[in-house]
This record gives C-alpha cells, sequence and structure tokens, in this order.
C-alpha cells in the first residue's frame, strides 16, 4: 500500500503488523487484503472488496476481485519465505475450500504449493 498512515491504520484496526496488498483498477482501490507473516505462515487477515458486504456468496468481479486478492497475497507470502496459508473467516470457508483449502471449525488452511506453483524448463 502507497499510504503507509492508511496501511498502519487497517492494520492496526486488524491487530497484527503485516502489509496490506491493495488491487487497484484504472488507478482506483477496488480491494484490499491485510496479511500477516508468522513463523513460516503468511496468514490473511482481512479481506475487502469495494461494494461486498460478504453477507452473500460472491460472484462476477466480486469473485474475480477476491481470488486475485487471495492469489497476490500467496504470491507475497510465497516470496517472504512462508509454506502455509491460513485464514480465519469462518462465514467464507466455502471460498476458499473450493481453492483447495483444508477447512476446520476455525481456520482455513493450504501449503503454499497449493496456490503457488513453480514450472520446471521454458514457459
Amino acid at each position: 500500500m502507497e499510504n503507509r498512515e492508511e496501511e498502519r491504520n487497517l492494520l492496526d484496526a486488524a491487530g497484527v503488523e503485516g502489509r496490506v496488498l491493495v488491487m487497484k483498477d484504472a488507478g482506483q482501490p477496488v480491494g484490499w487484503v491485510a496479511v500477516d507473516l508468522r513463523e513460516g505462515t503468511l496468514h490473511l487477515v482481512k479481506l475487502n472488496v469495494k461494494g461486498y458486504d460478504f453477507t452473500e456468496k460472491p460472484q462476477g468481479e466480486t469473485l474475480f476481485i477476491l481470488d486475485t486478492l487471495m492469489r497476490s497475497a500467496a504470491s507475497y507470502g510465497e516470496d517472504h519465505g512462508a509454506e502455509e496459508i491460513v485464514t480465519e473467516f469462518p462465514d467464507f470457508f466455502d471460498f476458499f475450500r473450493l481453492r483447495g483449502f483444508d477447512v476446520d471449525e476455525t481456520h482455513a488452511f493450504t501449503p503454499m504449493s497449493t496456490i503457488v506453483h513453480y514450472q520446471q524448463g521454458n514457459m
């Protein structure tokens, strides 16, 4: 996030030290994800999509933005040494389950390799 003061406010509200990754369209923010790296685990702390309140199943552009934010966070985690992704959004576990995460009563989790893949050879 370019505005460090705004980022700090979002992180303070979430109670974490991490970073905020912002997705923009035509220069305007459309969503963000707050992440925190702890002991080799990337924690997805908060997801936010402009105009979406998480009370209904995401569809269309909202689904695309959420998926992109999750994948961007995974890439960030991979770049910073994370081996696993964890989130604690109980009302949103189906979203993560459909992307290969395991889910229990308290969190969704998966190895980094579920989202970030390396390909050998030329592309």
